[in-house]
């Protein structure tokens, strides 16, 4: 009887032995591992769960490096169209230069010739990953005129991954383009003359006064802007005429009146005459006065004269000074080339009659009126390609804040699917540690318990000896 329950009382220990053992391996996997759900056979629901949320935190990773790379592309074509927008810039007051009387032009083109090659050579090295966004090849097998950014993806209830895209138009943004053979229509245009500078920037407007009156004209007193404006090859100009009288009514204060007021009472004073529906004046993005022959056309042009009677200087002179002669241009078909590379109008038949491009325009040779007309063509086609290279440069603005912002929220879906993992699968380690050693303590127990139990077992049968 006392052998029988010698050896119960081994088995009793060797089971609590091996029950130890197995919450002991247990225990020390998830320890070693971090993890309380390892395999499926910790856990069939937790282990599938997290396993799904991983291969969505692997493919937002992917997401995430396109969108790195795709950030990279958009800031490589905004820093080049930064740089020749400041490059047109600076052509365009060369330009301006040449319209002085007694200015050498083959001088100046000699500097715009400079500019032209760096325009080129910058869209040319404004390369991102091997894209090229500023100057392509549009006959090329490899071009798109669309170049897609993954943003995201998502997977519906039938388990079909669907992916998002920041779409780029590279198309509205090229500059150079080496295929000549795609025809587009280009519109008639405006005939537009600019003033010489931003309103603000002119004497009248009190450009360094530190007294509240800064970026305001004074029509208290005898200051008058009096101006002739010819269209359509007219000989004889309307008057149009802003003083303290035609502004009292118009204004708030004539002696703080703001560049607002002022375009408001020049279009005014045009609708009063027989320019009604024919100019209109504006200010552009630099806030120079534009005057714009509404109808387009190359029959339609407008210039600007300021009058012996003018005092106040708003970018077209005071006193008596002839303006520029604008011309607008009728509808056409080009090349579909790039904002810098296409057609952007013609010679008059004195220098060839042939078409040029802000790209490679000449105007060494222009001289007497018909030079003067075909610069001052110059002039307005260079402020156009300013105006769509600063949209070019808005678009990409614009898809460079949501790249970075769709980055931002995916980095933020992967910490949130972190947690998810780490709810369903993470183990407590402060637990687990604590735990461990009180199995390695019980462990220890039940070993002594069993050699007690085998030792009683062999002093009973020595009994029998």
């Amino acid at each position: 009887m006392t052998s029988l329950l010698t050896n119960t009382a081994a088995m009793t220990a060797l089971t609590t032995l091996k029950g130890i053992n197995s919450q002991l391996d247990a225990t020390s996997n998830r320890v070693s591992t971090g993890q309380r759900v390892s395999s499926a056979s910790d856990n069939a629901a937790y282990w599938s769960i997290a396993t799904a949320v991983r291969t969505d935190n692997a493919s937002l990773s992917a997401v995430k490096d396109s969108l790195g790379l795709g950030s990279s592309a958009v800031d490589t074509a905004y820093n080049g169209l930064n740089s020749i927008l400041t490059d047109l810039q600076n052509m365009r007051a060369k330009l301006q230069t040449a319209m002085q009387p007694g200015v050498d032009r083959a001088k100046v083109q000699t500097e715009i010739d400079a500019i032209q090659n760096k325009m080129s050579s910058t869209a040319a090295s404004s390369v991102s990953s091997g894209q090229n966004w500023l100057s392509v090849n549009s006959a090329d097998a490899s071009y798109l005129k669309d170049r897609n950014v993954v943003a995201g993806f998502s997977r519906d209830s039938s388990g079909t991954i669907n992916f998002s895209y920041v779409t780029v138009n590279v198309s509205s943004i090229k500059l150079y383009d080496a295929n000549s053979s795609t025809s587009v229509d280009v519109p008639a245009t405006s005939a537009e003359v600019f003033a010489s500078q931003s309103l603000t920037s002119m004497a009248a407007f009190r450009p360094t006064d530190t007294t509240g009156l800064k970026g305001t004209a004074d029509f208290s007193g005898a200051q008058k802007i009096d101006l002739s404006i010819k269209i359509d090859g007219a000989t004889t100009g309307v008057a149009i005429t802003l003083d303290k009288a035609a502004l009292t009514a118009a204004v708030k204060d004539t002696s703080k009146v703001t560049t607002s007021e002022l375009l408001d009472a020049l279009n005014n004073q045009i609708a009063s005459t027989s320019l009604k529906g024919k100019v209109s004046a504006s200010l552009d993005t630099t806030g120079r006065l534009v005057f714009t022959r509404v109808d387009a056309g190359a029959t339609k042009d407008i210039q600007v004269n300021s009058l012996a009677t003018n005092t106040v200087d708003i970018g077209f002179g005071s006193g008596a000074q002839t303006g520029v002669l604008a011309a607008g241009a009728d509808a056409t078909t080009t090349s579909g080339r790039g904002i810098l590379d296409s057609q952007a109008g013609s010679y008059n038949a004195a220098f060839g009659g042939t078409a040029y491009s802000i790209a490679d325009f000449d105007i060494s040779k222009l001289v007497g009126t018909n030079g003067d007309k075909d610069l001052s063509t110059i002039i307005t086609a260079v402020d156009k390609a300013i105006a769509k290279v600063t949209d070019a440069g808005t678009k990409l603005g614009a898809s460079k804040t949501q790249i970075d912002g769709q980055s931002s929220f995916v980095d933020t879906l992967m910490k949130a699917n972190n947690r998810t993992i780490g709810t369903l699968v993470d183990a407590d380690i402060e637990e687990e540690s604590t735990k461990l050693k009180a199995l390695q303590t019980q462990q220890q127990l039940a070993v002594q318990a069993l050699s007690i139990a085998n030792s009683g077992s062999q002093n009973v049968l020595s009994l029998f000896r």
